[in-house]
């Protein structure tokens, strides 16, 4: 019997009736496993997360400002910025291709959305782009901080409106985030 679906058939395993060419649509078998290699993504090049310095402070002993620091922390901010945007790119690309059927095209429609402008897809890539625009301005912040309060004097003089003035935009940046993908906001003040 052939339905228009692949004649041989392995209750346990998909078949492969492609000569080597794995990216081509294949009928499915009826199986209900996969072979190695499938759904999974590699990397072509791995993300090093940048080192944590460690404190020297004394922990207690008055206020301390330590500016090298707080430049290490804007550069290790900065180097998850690229990263962030390149996931944003790469989920671009992707196309939800799952068959022509009942299941396959809901499936279809809540990844990629109605007209392969919306949906999951589209959610995520918002978020990532929110995550990098956040993190872009959490940098900039810590970078003014250290620009304005590079010795003791200058810290004592350090309100709070300073610091909430600086990471005020970051407020809005991470609370998109969360409505991107779905969520509701905690409510920015």
């Amino acid at each position: 019997m052939t339905d228009g679906i692949s004649a041989s058939s392995n209750s346990n395993s998909n078949s492969n009736s492609n000569s080597g060419d794995d990216h081509q649509p294949q009928h499915y078998d009826g199986g209900t496993t996969l072979e190695a290699g499938h759904g999974t993504v590699t990397a072509s090049t791995t993300f090093n997360p940048p080192n944590v310095p460690g404190g020297s402070g004394n922990p207690g002993s008055g206020t301390s400002v330590d500016t090298p620091s707080m430049l290490l922390f804007a550069d290790n901010i900065d180097k998850l910025i690229q990263p962030t945007r390149d996931a944003a790119t790469e989920l671009g690309k992707v196309q939800a291709e799952p068959g022509a059927f009942y299941h396959a095209n809901q499936i279809r429609t809540k990844v990629n959305g109605p007209n392969a402008d919306s949906g999951l897809k589209e959610s995520y890539i918002k978020v990532f782009q929110d995550l990098a625009q956040g993190l872009g301005d959490l940098r900039d912040g810590v970078k003014q901080l250290a620009q304005h309060y590079t010795t003791l004097e200058d810290a004592g003089r350090m309100k709070a409106t300073d610091l909430q003035n600086a990471m005020q935009s970051t407020s809005s940046d991470f609370t998109s985030l969360v409505t991107d993908a779905g969520g509701s906001g905690g409510g920015a003040s």
